[in-house]
Formats: structure tokens, sequence, C-alpha cells
């Protein structure tokens, strides 16, 4: 029998990252060059042998996955990837961002350099090829994005 209602299996969403449902996802591994937050979109290094957080100019390769339950006790900076680590940057299925802006469900997604947030219009974003947003958001707020890139 086919899962019909997620909400019922899957925790509803809770951080940048995180995926939003069970559908087939695509995940690819790179080193970290630069500290990369969950939920993040991240283009390659200079040589192709690493990753770090979009850049004015640079090309969108995928969102960097939550894989970390956050330490509420003591609070610490543990939402990221950290330099030197593998990390897990989907480039095909659904996952939750935070939006820069009012966004609407279809509306094609694009990403701001300077506040690593995710929108639909905007100067000097980039375009995230292949992605839409699944959900309609306020500036701040988490937001469902379909992505499929190759």
């Amino acid at each position: 029998m086919p899962i019909t209602n997620y909400p019922e299996y899957m925790l509803p969403a809770g951080k940048p990252g995180q995926l939003s449902n069970f559908q087939d996802y695509m995940a690819d591994t790179y080193a970290v060059e630069a500290v990369v937050r969950f939920g993040g979109a991240v283009q390659l290094n200079t040589t192709g042998t690493a990753i770090k957080p979009i850049a004015t100019g640079g090309a969108v390769i995928g969102i960097a996955l939550a894989q970390n339950i956050h330490d509420y006790v003591e609070k610490k900076d543990d939402q990221n990837y950290p330099v030197g680590e593998p990390a897990a940057i989907v480039k095909r299925g659904r996952i939750f961002v935070i939006a820069g802006g009012d966004v609407v469900n279809g509306q094609a997604v694009k990403v701001d350099p300077v506040t690593q947030k995710f929108v639909a219009t905007g100067a000097a974003v980039i375009d995230v090829s292949s992605a839409v947003f699944k959900s309609n958001a306020s500036a701040d707020q988490l937001v469902e994005i379909e992505i499929n890139l190759p």
C-alpha cells in the first residue's frame, strides 16, 4: 500500500535542509572548503574538488542536506558542515529551505548570494536550474522546494 499521507509517517518541517517527503532523492558527497549551513545552496570551488556556499557569479550544484540533531542543551553551532567534513548535497528531490521574501507555490527558485536565502525575484540573484517552490512562504519561513539537477 502506498504512503498517501506523509505527515503520519514523517516529522513536519523543522529545519532547513530537511527532506520534505519520502519520494526518491539523489545526493552527492563533496568535501567542504568553507562552512556550509544545512539547507544552503552550494557551488564547486575553482578546482572542482570541494564545495562552498553560493557566491555571486556561482552556479548552484545542490542544497546541503541536514544531518545532525541539534544540541539544544549546549546550544552548539552544529547546523552546518564544518570545513574538511564530507557533505551530502541534494541534487534531486524535495527539501526545506529558508525563504528570503514572499514566495508562491510554482514559482522558479533563485538564491540570493548575500543572504543565502531562497527567493522568487530580486537583483543579483542566482537561478537554481530546474527548481520550483512547492509551498507558499514569507521571509524567514521554511519553504519546500523541488530540485531536479543533473
